[in-house]
Parts: structure tokens; sequence; C-alpha cells
């Protein structure tokens, strides 16, 4: 069975929509169009960070599921890999043993279960080169595949200033291969919906959700599981990439070095933000490291209603359990000769700004004639009734939202 990228990750179902606008306030690159009083996502501005899909209070915003394509990969007899998300230990609270965990996935249909967080070791130690190779030349980071997306969406001219490197989960993919060949089937286990877009280098991506559907439906308990191992090696301090600062803490950097040269930022408003000065060239040779989600622990393929702090300190908790059990020497391993070089393509999906003459004729339409008519009370999903006028312009917005 080949693996076919999809095309659109996030839609609309229809019937459930209200047109309340939330998913066009949330939305960090306004793919939300209003047609005919319908939310529908405009797929090649959408960057698949999946903020639609937790806000909308109706349920309809909803992502790609793969659990099918998946079930049918573990019947098929084909030797399957799962390769776990370092977030698991945020998202399985209830289970503690991540042993219990991995035996439920073997008991599911997975021949192994590799740690995900092995592949950030990796890529954190490409990025320690990286910079120390490039001094002067600040870089962003190419982890987050919604932040690419953004960039290569919306800041095509930054391209080439991301890392050129690939994600934990590729440099695990890759690992894998590495050691068992092509034959294998490999299948993410995360928490975030860009990721089954990213790359062609992993069969399947499914989220937490899916998965937990998964074990419900196949009636696959904790009590009732015996416990397995990761297959070696395993995540040494990637275990705690998922959460703010993850990546920085996975690097051997001088102190001085990490607060003089890189910039951290998470969330649909602080890494645009971040990317936006970076742009003007204010922030000179920072780097930037950065998340479209409030850490990984939070992205929209986790279980709704987890609470941000709690989560990251279960992460926090199980990296200092597994650098108190285990050492450096246990994902030395992983560091044989991997290429972890990734290449970006530019996806220009910016929209030519009207007129003054335009977004005047269009606020008048919407009534607003002076200023004062200026509301902005973000209603209709934009921040400002001068950002509405331009949407409408645009193709984006209908007066009616007014």
């Amino acid at each position: 069975m080949d693996r076919k990228k999809p095309k659109g990750l996030v839609y609309t179902v229809k019937d459930l929509c209200r047109v309340c606008y939330t998913c066009v306030r949330e939305c960090p690159v306004k793919a939300i169009k209003i047609i005919d009083g319908q939310a529908e996502v405009v797929q090649e501005r959408c960057i698949a960070c999946g903020n639609c899909t937790r806000v909308c209070k109706q349920g309809a915003k909803v992502y790609v599921r793969s659990a099918d394509r998946v079930r049918q990969l573990l019947d098929s007899g084909e030797e399957t890999f799962a390769l776990l998300a370092p977030s698991y230990a945020a998202e399985f609270a209830e289970i503690p043993d991540s042993r219990i965990l991995v035996g439920m996935l073997v008991r599911l249909g997975f021949s192994r279960v590799y740690e995900v967080g092995m592949g950030a070791d990796l890529v954190s130690r490409a990025y320690e080169t990286l910079y120390d190779q490039n001094p002067g030349r600040a870089f962003i980071s190419s982890d987050c595949p919604a932040i690419v997306s953004f960039v290569e969406k919306y800041y095509p001219g930054l391209t080439g200033s991301m890392a050129p490197l690939v994600s934990p989960m590729v440099a695990t993919a890759r690992y894998v291969r590495s050691v068992e060949g092509s034959a294998p089937r490999l299948v993410f286990i995360g928490p975030c919906i860009a990721k089954k877009g990213e790359s062609d280098e992993v069969d399947e991506v499914i989220t937490f959700e899916e998965v937990r559907e998964m074990l419900s439906e196949a009636r696959i308990r904790p009590g009732r599981t015996v416990p397995a191992d990761f297959a070696p090696p395993l995540a040494w301090k990637g275990a705690g990439f998922p959460v703010n600062r993850g990546m920085l803490q996975c690097m051997d950097l001088p102190g001085n070095h990490v607060e003089q040269s890189v910039i951290v930022a998470e969330g649909r408003v602080h890494f645009q933000e971040a990317i936006r000065e970076f742009a003007s060239g204010s922030l000179e040779t920072m780097h930037l490291q950065l998340l479209c989600c409030e850490g990984c622990i939070m992205g929209p393929g986790t279980s709704r209603g987890g609470n941000k702090f709690v989560r990251r300190k279960r992460v926090l908790d199980h990296l200092q359990r597994r650098l108190e059990e285990s050492g450096e020497e246990h994902c030395r391993e992983s560091g044989r000769k991997l290429d972890l070089s990734a290449r970006f393509a530019v996806d220009d999906q910016r929209l030519a700004d009207p007129s003054e003459d335009e977004i005047t004729k269009v606020l008048q339409e919407m009534g607003k004639f002076s200023p004062n008519d200026h509301l902005d009370c973000g209603a209709c999903g934009y921040d400002t009734c001068r950002a509405h006028a331009v949407a409408i312009s645009q193709g984006l917005a209908e007066v009616d939202m007014c």
C-alpha cells in the first residue's frame, strides 16, 4: 500500500458549521474563506496548524483521519514499526510506565516501537554543528512542519534562512531505514496534524487521538498488557523536546550563546511576531526556534481538555527519569553518519494588497464612513474593520460578516 500525501488536511463539515467566525479569528494565515455564509478552508493557504479544529465548539472543523489505512497496514502482515513522538509522556498520563504503552502498541499489531525522542537527539546535535559552522548567520528552526509551511507560503524570501535539517520524525525514520532497510512500514504517532503532509519518508501518520480510538476499539487496556521495551537506541535529552525551549535544552551550547543568539517562541501569535521581526532585519543574527502550537504537548492531535503546565511537568518528570536511568551512551549508537539534510520550496500564497480606494469602497459598503464607525470589535473574526475590508477585497470574507 503506497502512501499518498493528503492534498487537504483540514476541512469543514458544513452541516455542523454555525458561522460564528471563531475559526477565522484563530487562523494565523486567514485560510478560512466565508462563502455564502459557510466557513470553508482554503487548502492551498492552510498550514495545517489545526487551531481551527481545537477552537470550533461545533466540531465543524476536522482533520483527515488515517486510522483506517494504519489498520490495513497492521492487518496486511507487513512488518510495521511505530515511531512514537516524545510528547507521549504528556498525553498518556494514565499509563505512567512507558513499557506498558509500548506493550499496548505491540498488541495493536506493531512489530517494534521506536522513540522519536532519539531522532530529536540526532537533530539537536545537527543544530549544534549548523550554528557552530555558520557564525554570523541566523537560522529559523525547521522541526515544526506548520512553521515550515508558514515560511514557504507567506515569507518565501526567508526560505533560504530555514535550517536545512529534517525534523526528529524524519531523522528517526532515516535511522530506522539505515538499520532495517526499506521493507518495514513506518507509522508516526504524535500530536500533530501537519505531520500528515510533511514527508513521504514515513508510510502513515496518526495522532494520539486516533491511536486512542484504535486501542479502545481493539479493547486493549493497560491492566491487561504485558510490558515491552522500546527498540533501541533510547532517547536521552530528546525526551524533553516537545516543551518550550525543549530543543534548546537538548543542545550543548555555552550559556551566553543561548541567551545572546537564540530566540524561542511558540503559539500562533508569538511565532508570527518573531518571523515578522526576523524578516525586518531587526533581530540581526539571532536564531529562531519556533513552535506553531503552545508546545507539541498541546498539539491539535492530543486529547481535548489537557492542561498545558500539567502536561509540561509530565514531560519534564519523564525527562528527569530518563536522564537518571540512562546516559548519553544509550543514544550514541544513533550517531552514525546519517544524512539529516532537508530542502524547502517556495509556495507563495501571498495575496496582493487592495488599493486605498478599494478598501474605502468596501468600508462604505460595511457602513463605515468615518474612523468613528470603526468599532474594531473582532466579531467578524478580523482584528480590525480595515482588516475585514481587506479580506473582502481579497475574496476571503463577506460584508454580511459585520
